[in-house]
């Protein structure tokens, strides 16, 4: 049996933490494991975490001592490089420009002739309010350091092409979805407003509540349900208490992906109005569950909806845009019915098989030039 090429992958969390970036990782693993040899490079966090983990499709390897508030994702940023380099990879794949970016700097120092490749996931670092905190220097770098870059949209290529100054090596390969966890579509309950997201500022929940009023004048029966948790939960419980709203306002708090699922497949309007936002799979989620969409123009969210056709975009932090986008869903059977059928023919296009395989020939299209393959 001929001997698979190594990939070493970089994301400062994994399994059992997962969100998008994790959930790529995953899928190209479990998927491509038949040709390809992956490691997984992370964050250790917990100290009861086993340091060594064979998984399906990888080796999972965490780098840290169990330190709180996140701390190891500082040490994996730094020894990745290090324990890459001992694994002789044929290529390595950092995911998430945060502080995969940084690692994959580090090891172009150590291995000029190893390729790289970054994927780039994060719209909210594009925010004035992140970008505060990061170094012009550092943000050019950690795009430019990579051979080769991949982007979940088209607003976070257009990024990297700046930043690099040509589209030359700059792929768009989004996040996938896995039809196969779409369950049937519910009886959606009479004006109920589903969201589905963290409960942290760049999220915009506070405007989704604002909204509620002026939806509830129309449908007094209108309620807003919040699944996920996070560190804005105190501010967006007090706000909803002072409009008026603490009945017509449900923290579901964190619940298992599967449910989540089955909460937007229950909802009559699927909203979540973020302020930054690298692609947004909850969209394709809602989609998927022929729930209608409502999000914002921002970010790679437009990749997803396109206004009017498979859901409706409305401006970021406006509140009176959100009531009037709920309403028109609500009110308007026609136009729902709509959107639900073209977002269903829309969302096939990020099937995880075609996703998969658009990353398996950029591999191939690497090794092919280092004569790997």
């Amino acid at each position: 049996m001929p001997i698979k090429p190594k990939i070493v992958i970089f994301c400062s969390s994994f399994a059992p933490y997962m969100s998008g970036a994790e959930f790529f990782i995953k899928e190209i693993t479990e998927r491509l494991q038949d040709k390809y040899d992956f490691v997984v490079l992370t964050s250790r966090f917990k100290k009861q975490a086993a340091r060594e983990e064979r998984m399906r499709g990888c080796l999972v390897r965490r780098l840290g001592f169990g330190l709180p508030l996140g701390l190891d994702k500082f040490w994996f940023m730094v020894a990745s490089p290090f324990v890459a380099l001992r694994s002789e990879p044929a290529i390595v794949h950092g995911v998430m420009e945060s502080y995969a970016g940084v690692a994959l700097i580090i090891f172009r120092w150590l291995a000029r002739k190893i390729p790289a490749v970054l994927t780039l996931q994060c719209g909210d670092l594009d925010h004035p309010k992140k970008q505060k905190k990061i170094p012009r220097w550092l943000w050019r770098k950690i795009h430019t350091a990579p051979d080769y870059i991949t982007a979940i949209s088209g607003f976070l290529a257009k990024r990297a092409e700046s930043m690099r100054g040509s589209p030359e090596n700059v792929f768009i390969i989004p996040n996938g979805f896995d039809l196969r966890e779409v369950p049937s579509k519910k009886e959606a309950v009479s004006g109920r407003i589903v969201c589905v997201a963290r409960l942290s500022w760049e999220k915009g929940i506070e405007y989704l509540i604002g909204a509620l009023p002026e939806i509830r004048e129309k449908f007094p029966g209108a309620r807003l349900v919040l699944v996920g948790d996070g560190n804005e939960k105190g501010k967006l419980l007090d706000l909803a208490n002072k409009l008026g709203l603490d009945e017509a306002v449900e923290f579901r708090g964190f619940i298992p992906h599967s449910n989540a699922i089955e909460e937007i497949s229950r909802g009559e309007v699927f909203v979540c109005p973020s302020l930054a936002e690298g692609l947004g799979n909850v969209f394709l989620e809602a989609q998927a569950c022929r729930t209608p969409a409502v999000g914002t123009d921002v970010g790679g969210i437009p990749d997803i909806i396109q206004n009017g056709f498979n859901g409706v975009l409305v401006a970021p932090r406006d509140s009176r845009a959100i009531a009037q986008a709920v309403v028109k869903i609500f009110s308007d059977r026609v136009f729902a019915r709509k959107i639900v059928e073209n977002a269903v023919v829309s969302v096939r296009r990020y099937a995880w098989p075609d996703v998969v395989g658009l990353v398996d020939n950029l591999y191939r299209k690497i090794l092919a030039s280092k004569s790997l393959l």
